[in-house]
């Protein structure tokens, strides 16, 4: 599946990864949704192209996501992507109650429920019509170890790889016309970089690289990318380093 033009929705579009990808897909002719919490970043998105771009205020923690979903496909005339990139991340060490427990509530209760609502719209338009869709989420480097500085974010960034892998199998399995896309950054120019990595940052890929690099990888129907393409070597690293190496880090 190879989509250039489309109707593109991207949960967490007022900053970092998803408003880059908001600019990319307006400049192929797109359409563009974009889901956020913070009103004021939504007019500002609005202004770069007020005929192709719709804007929603909500917050994937509260679990409305298929209903919004729903809305939009019935505003827009239809859904071909939906993006996942919403997300939090703070390093903490003290393990402070509300930081992990915030964590958790957005990176894996809004996150499943807006994967599930996307899944849910595809899979009904594809048994209505043979069309499916293409639905691609964020995930992180951070997935594949756990963490003593940021163990809730590192976690849910396992959590959300593993949930888009069981979606892909479920298309699969299903023979549906269902796409499933993993985006694996390393570090990439954007505040919640700086956020779970603290002074450790290094290969820090400028934004409107990573942007463009995902952009290909859901245009070519790929199921796991590594942005950038290196962060597949630490990857290896990461799965591979016996514990009594890994704890002394």
């Amino acid at each position: 599946m190879c989509i250039k033009i489309a109707n593109v929705l991207i949960a967490g579009g007022t900053s970092g990864i998803g408003r880059e990808l908001c600019k990319i897909y307006l400049s192929k002719g797109c359409k563009v949704t974009i889901i956020g919490r913070r009103e004021k970043l939504l007019e500002e998105i609005k202004n770069f192209a007020p005929d192709k771009i719709f804007t929603y205020r909500s917050d994937i923690t509260e679990l409305k996501n298929s209903a919004l979903i729903n809305q939009v496909d019935k505003e827009i005339g239809g859904i071909d992507i939906i993006i996942i990139c919403s997300g939090i991340g703070n390093l903490n060490p003290d393990l402070l109650a509300d930081i992990e427990i915030q964590t958790v509530k957005t990176n894996v209760l809004g996150f499943t429920d807006f994967a599930a609502a996307a899944y849910r719209y595809f899979d009904g338009r594809f048994k209505q019509t043979g069309k499916g869709g293409v639905l691609a989420g964020i995930s992180s480097i951070a997935s594949f170890r756990g963490s003593d500085y940021a163990p809730a974010y590192y976690a849910s960034k396992a959590y959300v790889s593993n949930y888009l892998q069981g979606l892909r199998k479920k298309a699969a399995k299903e023979k549906s016309d269902i796409k499933v896309c993993t985006i694996i950054p390393g570090y990439v120019d954007t505040v919640l970089a700086g956020n779970v990595g603290g002074n450790s940052l290094f290969w820090v890929a400028p934004l409107d690289k990573a942007a463009k690099q995902i952009y290909n990888a859901i245009s070519k129907g790929r199921k796991i990318v590594y942005i950038t393409k290196r962060w597949r070597f630490i990857a290896w690293l990461l799965k591979f380093t016996p514990d009594f190496i890994y704890y002394k880090v």
